[in-house]
């Protein structure tokens, strides 16, 4: 197994998992009707955050481990964790802001169909891509 395939299946794999755990784990924190919501499958926000952390963890790490430093970082793996903290932070924003503009469990028809594509679709596909940025920038 390449470096990179372990870093796609722990880093991908293993989020993957945990957002289905979440999934249920957020059915069953929830009393009431409907058992099953929309909003349990809109993970844009968390995803997003996971790639966030993971490219902060890869800065510090290659930063702050000792016996590394910035004479020793690669800058290419530097600079692609600094651009991913920063463009994730901004895309968590915008997550955020399409969840406040569409997430409602009320929606039908058209804004329905609206809602299913921006948290559904575009926003799991923002949180995923930082996620996936996140974890390829790994340092060795």
């Amino acid at each position: 197994m390449t470096s990179l395939e372990y870093r796609l299946a722990s880093g991908v794999g293993v989020p993957l998992v945990l957002a289905l755990v979440g999934i249920i784990g957020r059915k069953l924190a929830r009393k009431g009707d409907p058992p099953w919501k929309r909003s349990d499958f809109y993970l844009g926000v968390e995803f997003t955050l996971v790639g966030i952390s993971a490219a902060l963890i890869n800065l510090l790490d290659t930063l702050l481990k000792p016996g590394r430093g910035l004479q020793t970082a690669n800058g290419k793996l530097l600079a692609g964790n600094v651009l991913t903290l920063f463009i994730g932070m901004v895309l968590f924003l915008f997550v955020l802001s399409l969840h406040q503009d569409y997430e409602d469990e009320k929606n039908a028809g058209e804004e329905r169909k609206r809602e299913l594509k921006f948290l559904a679709g575009i926003s799991n596909a923002i949180g995923f891509a930082v996620l996936l940025a996140g974890v390829v920038l790994v340092s060795d």
